[in-house]
């Protein structure tokens, strides 16, 4: 269980860390954002990671609850 909280821990930090990015892409300049052409994909990586983030921590408190 404690592994599954560490890893639950994680996944949130990472989730974080693509929200700060995805907040910081605004600031990076215009002309490096069109060569890069990464919003698509960032925006992809945070609605998938958010979505797995959301599914674990809802496996985790049913687990907690219910089987403990």
């Amino acid at each position: 269980m404690n592994i599954f909280l560490f890893i639950n821990i994680i996944i949130s930090a990472l989730n974080i860390f693509i929200l700060s990015y995805a907040y910081s892409l605004k600031f990076f300049p215009s002309k490096w954002r069109k060569k890069v052409a990464q919003d698509t994909i960032v925006g992809l990586a945070i609605i998938f990671v958010t979505m797995l983030n959301m599914f674990l921590w809802i496996g985790y408190f049913y687990i907690k609850i219910f089987w403990t």
